[in-house]
């Protein structure tokens, strides 16, 4: 049995679970018809979007403090990404919601806020991108708003964190650390980097799964590094350096023979 803590609008609720002392926001289409604060109601969790927060905490001001429109458009989201990752955090609705809320405020009043890396975040987290692609649709049926690629690319953050054990604040630091070292091998090679090449894309790639490696701490089971070290000195240097900045910025630990392998990338990429 639920207890209805606050109407939201039709079709978004905040309740609480009577058994478990639980708070839960409920979504689903008319859910919050003729509902009054106090009343017990009973909810068939099949038919609806259900997010529960832990005992003790105390979201209703969080939750007020919103158009409940932003968080069925995080909802929709949520359950689009539930649908392709199998272990995914739906507690990010009011995370989710407050900087979908804040993105429309800004859109409104004309503050357009550019993301420098939003290509290579594309690349970097594909699959979260493509859900966030959607949000574009719901965001403009609801609200009659058009939000370009670069608010795009903040959403999936916020969902590559939802499925990852990597905070949002992380994969900006990660996709700041790869940014710079892209611009660093350009300067330092003379060279151009098409970002549209498969080259780059394996580049990005490569980096985004030596990172989860080593999160995991798992090790690669061939050493390419001395080889690497006297055939491409220069590519070398340049992989130990980008090596070093993202063991800092993650605070991670990055084995030495992730040197190697990275370093054949950019050689790739420089002589293409």
């Amino acid at each position: 049995m639920y207890k209805v803590r606050k109407v939201l609008n039709n079709n978004a609720l905040l309740v609480i679970d009577t058994n478990l002392n639980e708070e839960v926001i409920f979504i689903g289409n008319g859910i919050g018809f003729n509902k009054k604060t106090g009343m017990d109601i009973a909810v068939d969790e099949n038919k609806v979007s259900a997010y529960r927060q832990s005992k003790g905490t105390d979201i209703t001001s969080d939750v007020s403090k919103n158009d409940a429109v932003y968080l069925e458009i995080a909802s929709l989201i949520i359950e689009d990404a539930a649908k392709v990752f199998n272990n995914f955090d739906r507690n990010i609705i009011l995370s989710l919601s407050d900087h979908i809320a804040f993105a429309i405020k800004r859109i409104k009043e004309g503050l357009i806020i550019t993301n420098p890396f939003k290509n290579d975040i594309r690349l970097l987290f594909e699959e979260e991108y493509n859900i966030a692609l959607k949000s574009v649709g719901y965001i403009n049926d609801r609200l009659n708003i058009t939000i370009n690629d670069d608010e795009i690319s903040y959403i999936t953050f916020h969902i590559h964190s939802a499925r990852s054990d990597m905070k949002i604040s992380e994969s900006i630091l990660m996709a700041t650390v790869i940014n710079e070292s892209l611009k660093e091998i350009e300067n330092i090679m003379h060279i151009h980097i098409d970002s549209n090449s498969l080259s780059y894309n394996r580049l990005l790639t490569h980096l985004k799964y030596l990172i989860l490696r080593c999160k995991m701490e798992e090790k690669l089971r061939i050493d390419m590094d001395e080889y690497t070290k006297k055939a491409f000195p220069t590519s070398y240097s340049l992989a130990k350096g980008i090596i070093k900045k993202l063991s800092k910025a993650l605070d991670i630990r990055i084995d030495d023979m992730e040197i190697g392998y990275l370093a054949i990338h950019i050689e790739r990429i420089c002589t293409l």
